[in-house]
């Protein structure tokens, strides 16, 4: 969400300032660029200034609406929210090695590529000891060093240990099981802190449900269904931060959170007698196909690339929203790509029509032909 631009009210200019000083001195003295009383008055502006900027900096802060960082934190505090702290990537790797290597929990790995901050690879530890007792392949999981987006790689990306282990004969990288996230946003922190402020705790209504589960590091969206299998139960369908289907692990934090083990006796956030179940949405695969005349001097490739973007960032914006995926939006998109000077014969998942996503699905970006 687009938060409020706070307007300063006690800033001035240092001209300002300056000339209502010297209004108050009295007009038998010279006050003139040079003179003795314009000089000293010139020194005071600049901290009268920095006061005012100081004074709007509480004002701005005191008010959630405006406020930031640490500041935003206090405010969440006081009505019962935490922002979500970062989470780190868990990956899987298959390690190849003769009989006798012990791979140590603890024991760092390194990507080939940097983290674009520091400059310095993206570095793993292994989860817990791997111990080869023959010549085989076994899975090693691994988690990043430092929480964030950053650790979340391709899958095959080039993993090695360090120091060096001897007797690997080789390792591939299988991918991510459980993505890191960065820390929450001031926007979305204050988006949640508004819902919260507007729908109060009322004992477990649909949003409650809603303010609970968001709290949980690494959803970005939930649905909450009431009475899906009889009285008393709770279906609670999320999404990840990128809005996409939710990792086995995250369903599970958010289910042991509310109701664990789904047995419905309270011992979790969700009230005694409600039974709930914690499932990630499904993905309804958006296929988009089309004839396109390029505009010359432009590298289709590079269209391509910037239409699946813009396309990529309207899907996940339909994310549990009840909205359709609109036909023509995705035509608006497609003429307005630059590089695009027309197009033809556009089908999405085979037809022209709009996509209307399950109450348990979010739509993603499959293939795009053009």
């Amino acid at each position: 969400m687009v938060r409020k631009k706070f307007t300063p009210v006690f800033e001035e200019n240092e001209s300002t300032i300056r000339d209502r000083v010297l209004s108050r001195v009295d007009d038998s003295w010279r006050k003139e660029p040079g003179d003795f009383v314009y000089d000293t008055v010139a020194t005071v502006p600049e901290e009268i200034k920095q006061l005012q900027v100081n004074q709007d900096t509480i004002l701005k802060n005191g008010h959630a609406q405006y406020a930031e960082e640490e500041y935003l934190d206090l405010l969440l505090a006081e009505v019962g929210l935490k922002r979500n702290a970062a989470t780190t990537n868990k990956r899987t790797l298959s390690v190849t090695a003769d009989a006798g290597v012990r791979i140590e929990a603890g024991h760092t790995a390194s990507a080939i590529i940097t983290d674009s901050s520091t400059g310095d690879p993206i570095e793993y530890t292994v989860d817990v000891l791997t111990e080869f007792a023959t010549n085989s392949t076994l899975n090693v999981n691994i988690t990043a060093l430092e929480p964030g987006t950053m650790a979340n790689l391709a899958t095959g990306t080039e993993i090695t240990f360090v120091p060096p282990i001897a007797g690997i004969r080789s390792i591939v990288d299988l991918g991510t099981y459980e993505k890191g996230t960065d820390k929450e946003t001031d926007e979305s922190a204050y988006a949640r802190y508004e819902f919260k402020v507007n729908n109060p705790d009322t004992g477990g209504n649909k949003n409650d449900y809603r303010t609970w589960v968001l709290g949980v590091a690494g959803v970005g969206d939930c649905r909450v269904i009431p009475r899906w299998n009889g009285n008393n139960t709770v279906k609670v369908v999320i999404v990840d931060a990128e809005k996409k289907p939710a990792s086995p692990s995250l369903v599970e934090a958010v289910q042991t959170y509310l109701d664990p083990g789904s047995t419905g006796l309270g011992e979790g956030k969700a009230p005694c007698g409600a039974q709930v179940t914690v499932v990630s949405a499904t993905a309804l695969e958006v296929n988009i196909s089309a004839n396109v005349t390029y505009t010359a001097g432009y590298d289709p490739a590079a269209v391509k690339k910037a239409f699946e973007a813009m396309s990529a960032e309207y899907i996940t914006s339909l994310a549990f929203t009840d909205t359709p995926l609109v036909y023509n939006k995705e035509g608006a998109l497609l003429i307005s790509t630059p590089g695009v000077s027309n197009y033809s014969d556009l089908l999405i998942n085979g037809a022209t029509a709009d996509i209307s996503p399950a109450v348990d699905q979010v739509c993603v970006l499959g293939t795009v032909t053009i």
